[in-house]
């Protein structure tokens, strides 16, 4: 069950602060649905909706611009400029001419339905005609209401998926997931399966399977099936017309009588007789990323050519290549680990899912994506992790080829098996160095965890360029790791999960790893109902700026108050009021001010600094967040924004939680003057740690005492110490530390209207 406790100091506010604003960043280049208007295009994408204007501008839609989800998977305009968005969850969203959202959600809730997605949309005489998984639903968008459903379409299977539509006058023919079928929209009972003509493997002639697009092309139908073939319809017999040169047949289209096909490598011309020209470059030429795929054709009317691609969408523009376009995004919306540099710059880490795709920096307005397509000092896509030395330099995992350095002027230095003797590889393969994590201890040193390794399970390397390496001698070698942590003594929390060992393997080389007659090893079994008592696994570590680590496992929260003595192991629910018990952590990050951030498979939970109240629980439910099952989190210590990263894409919110200042200087005060009723609070920024806040009259009154978050903003409701709305004059705001060594002053104006 899920539960909702709000973090009332997190809600959006007018203030220049803008804590509890909400972002989500996706990446939009996979087009699956393409569709164009006046001179413009609006795009259906895995990362929402997106429009690109005719100044080449992109306008982004998501899950905080409008829509209700994320995974779009059809678009279409009808004649007064209203876009209908489907999606991979069946939700629909409608943006008016006027420019506002809204959603239609019948088709998502109807859950005696197994399969739900939006497959393709076509409107027709100010209907929207919605291809599903399931058969075809019709929506009136002047009334805003469905009306008939079609699940059966003559004699193929009952809810057969909707590939494609095409109107050929009053007719309407249908590509499903077992054939093709045409029916009259004149008549009035469509529901009853009689009134389509279908056709299928058993009646055609035909081994139609599935058929993936149809059109009509010279008063002949045409239908494009699994076998990689557009078949033509004559009338009486489908027969064989076109089979592709190169790639497998996607679509096809037509404009003054030419018809046009891609496959998933190219732009093609069809001639009546049947033969076929090639029109640019196929994908598959080096010059184009690898993976680069086609999805759609839409011709617009002046005849462009626009095509929707896995790397986003183009134009055919002879003779020049393919060139992509998309709106500025993460290269993927997978997010593997997350840091921040010295530059105060976020850089992720997209994991190994499907070979990778690479790591990705965001300043705070604009995206900037190192792949291997793209940024030569890459030798892999497949990078597991990224931590900051500072000046600019940035320390990279990679899955395969070892560890790299990233410099500030954008050259690399690689360090594996080829450079640094000793360096492991896999048992498997000792050419493959599987890297899982990697971090810096207080000393400077760097330490990397090793995947499966055929020699040793962690790594240092020295501030002076010196490599060691270390494993457990009690434990075989080729371990599944799968994340560390180092705490204030730089002892080395590893998560290990292999049937030899299940649980935390603790390393203390007692800071001096060119000497290894002094390490230590250390095991916390997982299961051990006197220490973790985890269910199955421990799944998260983090260590908190007083030094205590957070251990998360599959069934709640443990915390060590003492690493020194590691086997003392406490649970962190201390009353009722913080119910994490039972609860798989997935993640845990501590924000500048101690509190702790749990990422979880029901959302993000946030405790206060002890870990004895919850401070604030955000799920899919009460909050733009893409997915419930949190990757991970990252706090960002200069401005509070909260990174929380899913399978779905990123989500940020903006908090109060912001690295304090280490003394006063001047405090920021806003909105100024303030006005009870209208505006929300007043944000005070430039606060010490744990600041005393005051508000005082000009005669020298108390007015109020308030408590701050503990970071460098804090806020002020407008409200006396009784509750009341302080009249309207000029109230000073002194801010002190709490030894009362540092204070600062600052006015304030309240206006009462």
């Amino acid at each position: 069950m899920k539960r909702v406790v709000l973090l009332l100091l997190l809600i959006t506010s007018a203030g220049t602060a803008q804590v509890g604003t909400w972002h989500t960043y996706t990446d939009m280049k996979l087009v699956r649905d393409l569709v164009t208007g006046t001179d413009d295009y609006w795009a259906a994408t895995s990362g929402g909706v997106f429009h690109a204007r005719a100044d080449g501008t992109f306008e982004r839609f998501t899950n905080v611009d409008g829509l209700s989800v994320i995974d779009y998977t059809a678009i279409a305009l009808d004649d007064n400029g209203a876009v209908i968005a489907g999606s991979s969850s069946g939700m629909i969203n409608v943006r008016t001419p006027a420019g506002e959202w809204y959603e239609v959600s019948d088709i998502t809730r109807a859950e005696e339905i197994p399969a739900r997605g939006i497959t393709t949309i076509r409107v027709h005489e100010g209907k929207a005609y919605i291809g599903t998984e399931f058969g075809l639903a019709v929506y009136d968008l002047q009334r805003k209401e469905f009306g008939d459903t079609y699940q059966k379409f003559g004699s193929l299977p009952l809810r057969s998926p909707v590939n494609a539509l095409r109107f050929d006058g009053t007719k309407l023919w249908v590509a499903t997931g077992a054939g093709v079928a045409v029916a009259d929209l004149t008549n009035q009972n469509l529901k009853d399966p009689a009134s389509w003509t279908s056709w299928s493997a058993e009646n055609s002639g035909q081994k139609f399977g599935s058929v993936r697009d149809v059109f009509i092309y010279d008063g002949h139908p045409l239908a494009v099936i699994e076998n990689n073939s557009i078949t033509r319809y004559n009338g009486s017999d489908w027969y064989p017309w076109v089979a592709p040169p190169t790639g497998t047949i996607l679509k096809i289209a037509g404009h003054d009588g030419v018809l046009y096909m891609i496959t998933d490598l190219g732009l093609y011309r069809v001639e009546p007789t049947s033969a076929v020209e090639q029109l640019g470059d196929l994908l598959n030429l080096t010059v184009y990323p690898q993976g680069t795929r086609f999805m759609d054709i839409e011709i617009s009317g002046d005849g462009t050519i626009a095509l929707g691609s896995t790397f986003g969408f183009t134009t055919y523009a002879p003779p020049s290549p393919w060139i992509f376009r998309k709106p500025d995004g993460p290269n993927s919306n997978l997010f593997n680990a997350l840091a921040v540099d010295s530059d105060g710059t976020l850089w992720a880490a997209s994991g190994i899912t499907a070979n990778g795709n690479g790591a990705y920096a965001f300043d705070g307005s604009v995206w900037t994506n190192h792949t291997v397509a793209l940024d030569p000092g890459i030798h892999t896509d497949a990078i597991t992790d990224v931590a900051s030395e500072g000046n600019g330099r940035m320390w990279f995992t990679t899955w395969g080829n070892g560890v790299f350095l990233r410099n500030p002027d954008g050259t690399t230095e690689y360090f594996d098996g080829t450079n640094v003797p000793g360096f492991p590889g896999i048992v498997s393969n000792t050419e493959f160095s599987a890297v899982r994590s990697l971090q810096f201890d207080n000393r400077g040193n760097l330490w990397t965890l090793h995947n499966e390794s055929n020699t040793a399970m962690l790594g240092c390397r020295t501030p002076e360029g010196q490599w060691y390496f270390f494993s457990d001698p009690s434990l075989s070698t080729g371990l599944f790791t799968m994340d560390f942590a180092v705490d204030q003594f730089d002892q080395i929390w590893t998560l290990v999960d292999n049937s030899a060992f299940r649980g935390i393997l603790i390393f203390n080389a007692n800071r001096t790893p060119a000497q290894t007659g002094d390490d230590r090893w250390m095991r916390l079994t997982a299961q051990d109902a006197n220490t973790i008592d985890a269910g199955v696994n421990v799944t998260a570590l983090a260590v908190d700026l007083l030094g205590d680590v957070w251990i998360g496992t599959d069934r709640g929260l443990r915390t060590i108050f003492n690493p020194a003595q590691p086997d003392r192991v406490s649970k962190t629910c201390f009353n009722t009021r913080c119910n994490i018990e039972g609860q798989y952590i997935t993640s845990i990050a501590v924000d500048p001010v101690n509190n702790k951030w749990l990422g979880t498979k029901e959302g993000v939970f946030v405790l206060s600094a002890d870990g004895s109240d919850i401070l604030a629980h955000y799920d899919t439910d009460n909050s733009p967040l893409l997915d419930d099952e949190i990757e991970t989190i990252l706090v960002h210590p200069g401005n509070g924004i909260a990174y929380i990263a899913t399978r779905r894409g990123l989500s940020s919110l903006s908090t109060a939680y912001v690295e304090p200042e280490t003394s006063f200087t001047d405090l920021k005060v806003g909105p100024n003057p303030f006005r009870p009723g209208k505006d929300e609070r007043v944000i005070i920024d430039g606060l010490v740690e744990a600041s005393v806040v005051k508000i005082l009259s000009v005669s020298g009154d108390l007015v109020a005492e308030i408590p701050t978050p503990g970071g460098r903003i804090g806020f002020w409701n407008g409200r006396t110490s009784k509750g009341d709305y302080a009249p309207s004059g000029v109230y000073f705001i002194v801010a002190a530390a709490p030894n009362g060594s540092q204070s600062a002053v600052a006015k304030v104006a309240v206006v009462r209207e």
